[in-house]
């Protein structure tokens, strides 16, 4: 029995170890790991930017028609009494109002990481996580585009 433990122990220390060797790679220090001009190449890039400009004429597309709406109702109030409405419809028209600022809110946040995306393109940064430096899979990048971060920093 007593040969077993010493045995268990001596398993313990080696499995300890191992841990050990396989964290070694992540103990690198960050600046022997960080990127500091991307990885993709000038194709990857262009294929990239495309993407990023296609969302960006559809997003301002959104919002063009979003305060276009916010207009045509003010116009509308203007010319209707809030008196001759309905409070049931008046409250309507108000969440709605309110659910479209939202949207323009929304669209505009999205816009800004779209260009600020576009700018990491013309800097030649795209693609590194702007916390750790590593570089950020091709498959996030096709998922997100605008994404300035590697997915295990997203939600810190």
């Amino acid at each position: 029995m007593n040969s077993n433990t010493v045995k268990g122990k001596k398993k313990a220390k080696s499995k300890s170890s191992q841990k050990k060797d396989v964290s070694q790679p992540e103990s690198m220090t960050p600046q022997e790991e960080k990127l500091v001009e991307t990885y993709l190449s000038t194709e990857e890039l262009k294929h990239f930017e495309d993407i990023l400009l296609k969302k960006r004429s559809e997003v301002l597309r959104d919002l063009d028609l979003l305060r276009a709406s916010l207009s045509d109702e003010n116009d509308e109030d203007s010319v209707n009494s809030s008196y001759s409405m309905h409070m049931a419809d008046h409250g309507t028209e108000t969440m709605d109002r309110e659910q479209r600022f939202m949207f323009i809110s929304r669209d505009e946040k999205y816009l800004s990481y779209i260009d600020k995306a576009l700018e990491r393109i013309r800097n030649k940064t795209y693609g590194i996580c702007a916390i750790s430096g590593k570089p950020i899979p091709k498959a996030r990048l096709e998922a997100v585009p605008h994404t300035a971060v590697r997915i295990e920093y997203k939600n810190r």
